[in-house]
């Protein structure tokens, strides 16, 4: 680079044929496999590097970025290496990126998206259980109003194409390589939009009463007749006497003879202003001044007709103004000064309308967000009321064991204890992380209750080794697969049936195995389980968690570093193993 600008190359081609190029290349070999991941990285990062250096170098907007994008992973996930790298390429081609980092919420998405206005908006996650954090996003930018103005991008491990369509993104990613060419696809195509203005804008920008006062004020001061019309060619202002012309048009041929040798007008058309000056098939001068912004043509100002000084008609009635070249190129500065105040106009009421649409917008997030909040203070009231329910129930089994324990009914007293420590359990510690042994305690009591139940018809084995017993791990996730498998694998067993719980470690992972000679699951079951797809039917009766609820909640504290398998025949038994980092401290309380 510094060769580069040494040698006299303008930082516009450094970044264009160098940069852009570069990283052009070193994506192509990645594709291929001619790379690997690293030297990919090192290239992006060298070539942002590069970038800043070359900052000071650039003439203040000679270098244009290609496009603005919004990065960020999504809430509930904390990884950020896929997204840091697809932030660094993006800069690397040119774009400039905004940065949200990680666990960034829906509102902080359309926030950004309300203030910096991008292109494209990139999301990004690595846990299953945030992929709906993703759909969530998407839903909140559609109910403030701003899907349709920017593009939306997903990527990361548990997504798919199919999954990203069916969430409402634009477009899927599986690397930070796909992403660049992908993005640049989607905004090349804004680019070349044709926004043309609608014919209603100009309407808009210019009422009918002012269009007809504009067209006799103009017609008292110069004599000739305007039409305003659409990029199409149809007139949005009354066409008046403009078309009376056609009376002087001869189908033997033009009535008039122009007298100068400046036969062709068009030939002077840098003298115009920018109009466009000719004669129309009878003879007579016209004047077409475009009208056009930044996005292009959006209509035209005509203007006619006239004769030049010298021109003869063969029919003279003294109703045809007659022009010099001065008076022409007065009249042609005099339509330039009104199609810029037309369009300044114009521009202005779409820039007001983008606002106003944008303020209604974010108006309607922001009573959206009050009523989540609001929602979510009458839940927290709610759940404050509940807790005296459970007070006045844990007594009154206390009582009710106690009463057993003196009348000699031991079993009941078992029972009676065995359900208010399940319930006791499932109400104090289910936020927190618990131990292997308290975990195995409580599902213990389930499973005493369930053989209360069901007498001789449930048998259960539990082989743990002692040390994993200290092991920590998020409460409530044995319990609900023990559940399943009471509820959904023995119960339909006329014969019962057994259940297995067997742990230990393995190179610092603790490995669990619930395991079951039920009836299985069918297959179309567990292809919802292997999509995060399950219904509401896979449930406990207890806590309403099922295996997809247990494998969230473990990749909410463990990341993926924790593995959820299930291995099923009908009429086979089903086993769940689980897999998670051997932990002694409750790191969820710092």
């Amino acid at each position: 680079m510094q060769r580069a600008l040494k040698a006299g190359i303008e930082p516009v081609r450094i970044i264009t044929e160098g940069f852009v190029r570069a990283m052009d290349i070193v994506s192509e070999k990645f594709e291929h496999n001619e790379i690997y991941v690293t030297d990919l990285i090192i290239t992006a990062r060298a070539l942002n590097a590069g970038m800043k250096e070359l900052r000071p170098y650039m003439v203040t907007g000679q270098v244009h970025p290609i496009g603005r994008a919004v990065i960020g992973t999504v809430q509930g996930d904390i990884h950020d290496i896929g997204k840091n790298l697809v932030g660094i390429m993006l800069e690397a081609s040119g774009f400039e990126v905004i940065d949200l980092g990680v666990n960034v919420a829906p509102s902080a998405f359309v926030e950004a998206v309300i203030k910096h206005r991008p292109q494209v908006l990139c999301l990004s996650a690595l846990l299953s259980s945030t992929r709906s954090a993703m759909a969530e996003t998407i839903r909140a930018l559609e109910e403030a109003g701003l899907r349709h103005k920017v593009k939306v991008v997903v990527g990361g491990t548990p997504l798919n194409a199919t999954l990203a369509a069916k969430m409402g993104a634009d477009g899927y990613a599986p690397d930070a390589t796909s992403a660049v060419p992908l993005i640049k696809e989607l905004i090349g195509v804004d680019r070349q939009r044709r926004v043309n203005l609608k014919p209603a804008t100009l309407v808009k920008a210019l009422e009918r009463e002012d269009l007809e006062e504009l067209q006799r004020s103009f017609k008292h001061l110069v004599g000739l007749e305007i039409v305003i019309v659409d990029a199409r060619g149809n007139p949005l202002s009354p066409l008046g006497s403009f078309l009376e012309c056609s009376q002087y048009c001869q189908l033997g041929g033009t009535s008039i003879k122009p007298s100068s040798s400046r036969e062709e007008l068009t030939t002077y058309v840098g003298s115009y202003k920018g109009a466009f000056v000719y004669r129309c098939p009878a003879g007579l001068v016209e004047i077409s001044y475009p009208l056009a912004n930044e996005d292009g043509p959006v209509g035209a100002i005509l203007c006619g007709h006239c004769l030049l000084v010298g021109d003869k008609l063969e029919k003279k009635d003294g109703k045809i103004p007659v022009l010099s070249l001065t008076d022409l190129e007065a009249v042609c500065g005099l339509l330039s000064f009104i199609g810029e105040q037309i369009v300044q106009l114009t521009s202005t009421l779409i820039s007001c309308k983008e606002l106003e649409e944008e303020r209604n917008s974010f108006i309607h997030f922001l009573k959206k967000q009050h009523q989540l909040e609001q929602a979510l203070k009458d839940a927290e009231f709610k759940a404050l009321q509940s807790q005296v329910n459970p007070h006045f129930l844990f007594n009154t089994l206390n009582a009710i064991s106690r009463l057993a324990l003196l009348e000699g009914a031991q079993v009941t007293e078992k029972m009676v204890g065995a359900l208010a420590r399940l319930m006791r359990y499932t109400l104090y510690r289910v936020k927190g992380l618990v131990t292997l042994r308290e975990e195995l305690g409580i599902v213990q009591d389930y499973l005493f209750i369930q053989q209360t139940r069901f007498s001789d018809r449930l048998i259960s084995e539990i082989e743990v080794d002692p040390q994993v017993l200290e092991a920590r791990l998020p409460c409530m996730v044995l319990q609900p697969l023990v559940e399943n498998a009471v509820i959904h694998g023995l119960e339909p067993l006329k014969e019962g049936g057994i259940i297995y719980i067997k742990g230990h470690l393995v190179d610092s992972q603790v490995h669990l195995e619930i395991r079951d000679t039920g009836v299985g699951i069918p297959e179309d079951k567990q292809r919802e389980i292997f999509d995060l797809e399950i219904t509401r039917s896979g449930k406990g009766q207890l806590t309403g968690l099922g295996i997809i609820n247990v494998y969230r909640r473990l990749q909410h504290y463990f990341g993926s570093e924790c593995a959820l398998n299930v291995h099923s025949q009908p009429g086979a038994g089903t086993s769940i193993q689980l897999t998670f980092p051997f932990i002694k401290e409750d790191f969820s309380k710092g």
